[in-house]
C-alpha cells in the first residue's frame, strides 16, 4: 500500500511539476507584455492631436473680409474637419446680426450635440479672447465658456473665428479650434 501511496504522490508531483512548467511555458512568451505595449501605442497614436499641414498658393489665398456666408464654408472640407475635430455633416452657412452682419459656416457633428463654426468678425476682433495661442506663426487668442471653445485670430481687414460647441466645453475643445483654425489660416491672406 505504501508503494501504490508513493506512486500516486509522485504522480501528483510529477503532474504539479509539469503543470508548472506548461504554465511557465505559457506566461514567459514576449506576448504578454507585448501586448499591452502595443496598446498603450495604439492609444497614444489615437490620442495625439491629428496634423494636417496646408499649403496655400497666395494666389489661392481668400480675403476673408470679403467671402461672402456661403463661401466661408469652403474654407474647409468636411473630411478635413472630421479629421481635425470629430465626424460633421456638410457646413451650412449664416449671418448673424447686422452692420456688418457676422458671417459663418457652422458644420453640425454627424452625432451628438455639438458643431464646428468658421466664421469672420470684424478686424480688431482678435483680441477678445481671454488667452493667448500660438496658430502655427500666426498669435491668437482664445476663450472658453460653459459649452463652447472660441479662437480669433487676425487676417487682413478681418478676425478669423472658429468655434467647437459640445454639450460641457473643456480644453478638447479649445484644442480642437486651434486645430481647426490653423488649418484654415493658411487659405485667407494675412
Amino acid at each position: 500500500m505504501s508503494v501504490r501511496r508513493w506512486g500516486w504522490l509522485s504522480a501528483v508531483a510529477l503532474l504539479g511539476v509539469v503543470a508548472g512548467c506548461t504554465s511557465g511555458e505559457q506566461a514567459p512568451p514576449t506576448a504578454a507584455p507585448s501586448t499591452p505595449t502595443t496598446s498603450a501605442e495604439e492609444s497614444a497614436t489615437e490620442s495625439a492631436s491629428p496634423s494636417i499641414t496646408r499649403k496655400v498658393p497666395p494666389e489661392q489665398q481668400k480675403r476673408l473680409a470679403d467671402l461672402p456666408a456661403d463661401q466661408l464654408c469652403g474654407l474647409a472640407e468636411r473630411e478635413e474637419l472630421s479629421a481635425l475635430a470629430f465626424p460633421v455633416e456638410r457646413g451650412e452657412f449664416r449671418e448673424i446680426g447686422f452692420d456688418p452682419p457676422v458671417r459663418g459656416c457652422t458644420f453640425q457633428a454627424s452625432s451628438g450635440g455639438r458643431s464646428v463654426l468658421i466664421g469672420a468678425q470684424p478686424e480688431g476682433f482678435a483680441t477678445l479672447g481671454r488667452e493667448e495661442v500660438e496658430l502655427g506663426s500666426v498669435r491668437g487668442t482664445r476663450t472658453m465658456r460653459a459649452s463652447d471653445c472660441t479662437v480669433f485670430a487676425g487676417v487682413a481687414g478681418a478676425t478669423l473665428q472658429v468655434s467647437v460647441t459640445a454639450g460641457e466645453a473643456s480644453t478638447d475643445q479649445c484644442e480642437k479650434a486651434e486645430l481647426v483654425a490653423e488649418y484654415v489660416l493658411p487659405a485667407v491672406v494675412g
